[in-house]
């Protein structure tokens, strides 16, 4: 089950992304470090409809690379991409405490 907060922190991660931007980015979020071509594949688009949507969301930091490994199309190395999560804020202050010893030092 997904939480309220991370329902609200992907709305507010994606809402200013073109329709292709946030087809690619869910495609990852479902389809972890995947390739270009893979995600080509699983869209059926063709890999120039892809590789400019990564770079677009490389450049706003919503994916990172998770590495090179083997393409499962192409059979060539290939760098893979993962989504980032979105970070939330804390939900409230965190209050310190002072720590004493039993002389109250």
């Amino acid at each position: 089950m997904i939480q309220d907060t991370s329902l609200f922190a992907y709305s507010v991660a994606t809402q200013n992304l073109g329709a292709k931007q946030k087809e690619v980015l869910d495609a990852l979020r479902f389809y972890p470090d995947a390739t270009n071509a893979e995600l080509a594949a699983y869209l059926k688009w063709p890999v120039n409809r892809i590789t400019p949507r990564c770079l677009e969301l490389r450049k706003m930091g919503l994916i990172l690379e998770a590495g090179k490994r083997q393409c499962k199309v192409t059979g060539g190395t290939a760098h893979c991409w993962k989504a980032k999560h979105p970070v939330l804020p804390p939900a409230r202050e965190e209050k310190k405490v002072e720590q004493t010893n039993s002389l109250g030092i």
